[in-house]
């Protein structure tokens, strides 16, 4: 069902966070905003979030007990997005669109080597690259520039669905609300609004924005889906947009306004199609496959953040700096028996060990992680009053020779 912008408009209920939605497109200009399309739409599950601020301390000039005044701080913009592992069972052989073009985004801008010859295989490298993510609910749209991601968690349950979550910084973050125009405004490219609607633009310059028709659903022929327009000045009740002159945006006619609203793409598409976990394997190379209670593997960069630029008040120039190691480690949960107490003795001789991860099947539609040099912490071991003897290994990927980067892959086949 189409999207109503005119019913959203004039209902007088309160945003609803059940009509969230997020796209994600890798963008071609570092903290440039770029306009989404169908296929950028990004399954999530509950729990995503952006996080803008701007904040301010007391100006510590003195004048009785009194504050006086407020100095703005540095913008602050960071995200979490928490995903299913989803992969398409409808090709046949390995190929790149096995998974999401937003989830590839991510992938690369996490590990920075990105091989998409046989399925999509990612390796760790020096990562370049920004994506603009987009927000979209029912009155209202958070439009964020210049995204990273920072870290990312795999989490493998015995007893529940595999998951991930992403969680990254940004540039900043652009709000744009909905307004109604009643007057023609075309051969130019201003848009004059209702009184009052200016203010829902108040803080959107730079965003992207559509005009709707009087229905609610159409789109003017001057922002067709996937041809949005950016606001360049906000003054009053009087919006600004690039691009061509403006030729169908004319709301003077009785009853039949015009609706000036957030970008968001006509008809999002993407892969529901999880690995839940339920078929895979975890193997541990010098004692063979091992019944995992739960694995989490945690990987992060540890970019230095620009946000010291003097005369820019957010994240500047590349937004960050790849500055730290690029951390790799993984918990491993089993139950004490023959096979992991062999492990347990290893690791006490500090034999470094390989490890192997499958979640799907065997062959065909599965992803595959590889660390083929984990080298693990003696781990203690609690004795409970009844039942298994559960042990958690933890260790970090090393690579496995000078330059080899190799400490770990992951691979969507």
């Amino acid at each position: 069902m189409a999207k109503n912008y005119k019913d959203i408009y004039e209902s007088t209920n309160v945003a609803v966070s059940l009509e969230q939605r997020y796209y994600l497109k890798q963008e071609t200009t570092r903290g440039e905003l770029i306009a989404p399309t169908g296929s950028d739409f990004l399954y999530t599950l509950a729990g995503g979030s952006v996080e803008f601020t701007q904040p301010f301390i007391s100006s510590p000039h003195r004048s009785g007990r009194h504050n006086n005044n407020a100095i703005q701080q540095k913008k602050e913009c960071s995200w979490t997005i928490p995903t299913y592992f989803n992969i398409d069972t409808t090709l046949g052989s390995a190929s790149a669109a096995e998974i999401d073009t937003p989830v590839k985004a991510l992938w690369k801008s996490l590990m920075g080597n990105e091989d998409l010859s046989a399925g999509a295989k990612y390796l760790v490298s020096t990562p370049s690259t920004t994506f603009s993510l987009m927000e979209t609910g029912d009155k209202w749209a958070r439009q964020v520039r210049g995204g990273f991601v920072q870290s990312a968690t795999m989490n493998f349950p015995g007893d529940g669905e595999a998951n991930m979550e992403w969680t990254g910084n940004a540039k900043d973050a652009i709000y744009v609300g909905m307004g109604k125009s009643t007057v023609s405004n075309d051969g130019g490219n201003t848009i004059t609004l209702e009184a009052g609607d200016g203010s829902q633009f108040l803080k959107s310059t730079g965003g992207y924005v559509m005009i709707i028709e009087a229905d609610g659903v159409t789109r003017s022929a001057d922002t067709p889906d996937g041809s949005p327009r950016n606001i360049t000045q906000v003054v009053g009740d009087v919006i600004t947009v690039d691009g061509a002159v403006l030729a169908d945006a004319d709301g003077s006619g009785i009853g039949a306004p015009i609706y000036f609203v957030y970008y968001e793409p006509a008809t999002p598409v993407g892969i529901d199609n999880p690995v839940t976990g339920l078929t895979g394997t975890m193997n541990v190379a010098s004692i063979g496959a091992i019944c995992a209670r739960n694995v989490t593997i945690s990987l992060g960069n540890e970019h230095e953040l620009i946000n010291y630029c003097y005369g820019e008040d957010s994240l500047a120039g590349q937004m960050f700096v790849p500055g730290g190691r690029f951390m790799a480690t993984v918990e491993v949960e089993a139950n004490l028996d023959k096979a992991t107490f062999k492990l347990f003795q290893q690791l006490q001789n500090f034999e470094s060990q390989s490890l192997t991860l499958v979640l799907g099947e065997a062959a065909g539609r599965r992803l595959e992680v590889e660390i083929p040099r984990g080298i693990f912490e003696v781990p203690s071991v609690s004795v409970p009053e009844t039942g298994s003897i559960p042990v958690t290994f933890s260790g970090t990927a090393y690579q496995t020779a000078l330059d080899a980067a190799d400490e770990i892959s992951v691979h969507f086949t």
